[in-house]
């Protein structure tokens, strides 16, 4: 959570309760480096509980640290942390006092941390935003680890790794409430982190192209195949 202070009055409730051990983001190092380490504009706006329109607009003021790779602009998760913040501001501030506040949300500051902006305005970090970086942190490792593309696959479509399931199809079916244990009798081969990436996955990696059939529902058309074979 972070809370506007001004003229010694918070807006928004209190980040934490005396005694509460103070988290710190900073620290933990990220398992994957260069491309692999990032997140593309809707992960971070799926991440961060904004908008694609919101994570555009501070990339084009500047208040993001977009990195360029191979013509597309990925972030961090330092960066996720700070459209959290931003987000949960109270007041409208300036561009230049965003930049302020995104710079110094990304170097790590301890949860209850204050940054004052002037005499009467200042930030205040909640656990919120810790949350929302390990959450990246998460995504980022079981995307990595959990999601394939291979041209011999399913001509491409991004399936769980090892398998021929694909991605999207798995959310769809969690999205249209398929119960979790009929979920693992249909892929016992899938782990629990599958049955979890998928969905924020599939929200963050829209299908390009034509949009899906409604009436194709992948739960009838995989169940009427009768195959979940897992890939050789």
């Amino acid at each position: 959570m972070c809370n506007i202070l001004s003229n010694g009055r918070r807006h928004g409730p209190a980040t934490r309760a005396s005694g509460t051990t103070l988290l710190k983001y900073s620290p933990v190092r990220d398992k994957f480096s260069g491309a692999a380490a990032l997140m593309t504009r809707r992960e971070a706006a799926e991440l961060s509980g904004t908008t694609l329109g919101t994570v555009n607009k501070a990339i084009e003021q500047k208040v993001l640290r977009g990195q360029r790779r191979q013509g597309r602009t990925l972030l961090a998760p330092g960066d996720v942390a700070a459209l959290a913040l931003l987000s949960q501001t109270r007041v409208s501030l300036p561009v230049v006092v965003k930049r302020r506040v995104a710079v110094w949300v990304r170097s790590g500051p301890e949860v209850d941390a204050e940054l004052r902006l002037d005499g009467a305005l200042a930030v205040r970090v909640g656990p919120e935003i810790e949350q929302a970086v390990q959450r990246a942190r998460r995504y980022i490792e079981l995307r990595e680890r959990l999601v394939a593309v291979d041209p011999e696959v399913r001509g491409g479509e991004p399936v769980i790794k090892g398998t021929r399931v694909p991605v999207r199809s798995l959310a769809r079916q969690i999205e249209l409430g398929e119960k979790p244990e009929i979920l693992r009798e249909e892929y016992p081969f899938l782990s629990e982190e599958a049955f979890e990436l998928a969905p924020l996955w599939a929200k963050a990696n829209p299908r390009q192209g034509r949009p899906a059939r409604p009436w194709a529902d992948p739960r009838t058309r995989m169940r009427g195949s009768g195959a979940h074979a897992q890939a050789a």
